[in-house]
């Protein structure tokens, strides 16, 4: 009986080969293919491999929710005539799928590029006496989609940092006092006036306990000889506080910003306005970037609302 049975299978692959005319290589064949029915009760999903010399058909069925998996066999290409090179002028390829209670035979032909048709024979096995039965379905190629790979954006070129020029005088905090001068009071070292209080004796002596305090050795400038910015420095490094008593206000240096309003050059931090340069925008460029190389997070002075001398600090 099984000898007839498979003598069946082969007289129907026979006829089907017959009525395909066209060929091709194995690699119209190879891949996974998908039904054009989606709404199909059969058959779903192919996939062709080649397996060294050998050929393998994996197959899918319709089940929910998911897809049944039919596993994955033996299958075997077949030229025009006895004499032609199966996986260069392939005609069909062939595979049997069985389970407990029935057998498959799957014919699988080319439909065109990237396109199949199968015809599938179920014979049940089980004596249910049901009916065996033909199907036919076609299928499209499945390509792969491989993620893209996104061009790389060219990194703009750095571009170069204008030099700080910083105009800077050294002395020594520890030899340096308070003087009157003709009257005026000052902060001297040695013969060098430093800083004028005028008649602010007490401010002098305030802004003297600063210097002390900080060690500061450098008194800095950006536009002499009438500088529209001053600051301090310890050793080439900003001052770090705190100190008892001092009267400052404090900013961020990472969100300051430079902006010209009202036809005046200022540094702001949001809407606090914390230097006025005028008209002298290099002036006012050179101080932002001063803050930002030092990160300067207090404006301090000594005696507001018209301070005699200012500094800043961390």
């Amino acid at each position: 009986m099984k000898k007839i049975i498979v003598s069946a299978a082969s007289v129907l692959i026979l006829l089907l080969l017959h009525q395909s005319l066209g060929f091709a290589s194995i690699s119209q064949f190879t891949g996974t293919w998908t039904n054009t029915d989606p709404d199909t009760r059969g058959i779903t999903k192919l996939q062709i491999t080649k397996d060294g010399s050998g050929i393998r058909l994996h197959a899918w069925g319709k089940c929910h929710p998911e897809d049944c998996d039919w596993g994955e066999v033996v299958a075997h290409p077949y030229a025009p005539n006895v004499s032609s090179d199966m996986m260069q002028r392939t005609r069909a390829v062939t595979a049997v799928f069985t389970e407990g209670f029935k057998e498959t035979v799957i014919v699988v032909r080319s439909a065109g590029k990237n396109k199949l048709q199968a015809n599938a024979f179920t014979r049940f096995t089980d004596g249910s006496n049901r009916s065996n039965y033909t199907s036919f379905y076609r299928f499209n190629r499945q390509f792969q989609v491989l993620p893209v790979t996104p061009m790389p954006i060219p990194m703009p070129l750095p571009q170069p940092v204008p030099q700080l020029k910083e105009d800077c005088i050294s002395f020594n905090p520890a030899t340096t006092t308070v003087k009157n001068v003709n009257g005026s009071w000052k902060i001297v070292d040695g013969n060098h006036w430093m800083f004028d209080f005028g008649n602010k004796r007490s401010e002098a002596y305030k802004a003297l306990r600063v210097i002390k305090h900080y060690k500061l050795n450098q008194s800095c400038f950006v536009g002499r000889p009438d500088p529209s910015f001053q600051y301090m420095l310890t050793s080439g490094n900003a001052p770090k506080g705190p100190m008892p008593g001092e009267d400052c206000i404090s900013f961020n240096p990472s969100t300051i910003e430079l902006k010209e309003i009202n036809g005046r050059w200022k540094i702001v931090d949001g809407n606090h306005w914390m230097f006025d340069f005028g008209n002298k925008e290099d002036e006012a460029r050179t101080a932002y970037a001063v803050i930002k190389k030092y990160g300067f997070t207090r404006s301090c002075f000594v005696g507001r609302p018209d301070p005699s001398f200012q500094y800043l600090r961390k």
